[in-house]
């Protein structure tokens, strides 16, 4: 007797407890090192189950990026609407804190998107397009932010760059193993923050 089909429903809960197992993943081995068996066993079904739901380990790794696209641009959107009414300056600095909280506590998801080099040309487009997202929603914020009066006027494309710049930089560094003995890491986002918002209100 035939198994029945999986429904359109079971395949997507599915595909997500694998991106999920990935993510579960990363945060004790680097993006290379992930497996197909790593990804089956950590779901609980046979390797060869995998390929039911995904043509290899290069498209799970593609899909993923695209989800957790998704799901930042999502927040970003939610933090644009809080920012209408709220202080604009305050979400930024919810948004910054978020931001290095996640890196510190996901450093190698952290590294997936902005550190490990991308083979094809379609997954380089989509890691241009996912930097280019978020460079157009903090655009939006400061941009919201200088018609409240709280940040100066000033290139919002440019200074969204620049924003990004100046977060990642010290992320870059302690991922990279190239910060100093003795700077903590966490000390020098006090003073990268403080520099972010002295930048945006000069």
């Amino acid at each position: 007797m035939a198994r029945p089909k999986n429904t359109p429903e079971k395949i997507d809960r599915m595909r997500n407890s694998m991106m999920d197992a990935v993510i579960s993943l990363l945060d004790h081995v680097s993006p290379d090192k992930v497996s197909i068996r790593m990804i089956a066993e950590k779901v609980g079904v046979s390797h060869m189950v995998f390929y039911t739901y995904f043509k290899d380990r290069d498209e799970i790794m593609q899909v993923l990026i695209e989800r957790e696209r998704k799901r930042i641009n999502d927040h970003f959107a939610a933090k644009l609407e809080k920012a209408k009414t709220a202080s604009a300056k305050s979400v930024m600095q919810e948004l910054i804190s978020e931001y290095m909280q996640t890196a510190e506590e996901h450093p190698k998801i952290f590294r997936l998107f902005w550190l490990d080099p991308m083979i094809e040309e379609n997954q380089e487009h989509a890691r241009f397009n996912q930097l280019d997202d978020a460079i157009a929603s903090l655009s939006k914020l400061i941009k919201i932010g200088i018609e409240k009066g709280e940040f100066n006027k000033r290139n919002e494309r440019l200074a969204a760059t620049t924003i990004m710049a100046i977060i990642n930089g010290p992320i870059v560094m302690e991922q990279c193993k190239k910060l100093p003995a003795d700077i903590k890491c966490a000390k020098l986002m006090e003073q990268i923050t403080l520099a972010a918002f002295s930048y945006l209100q000069s």
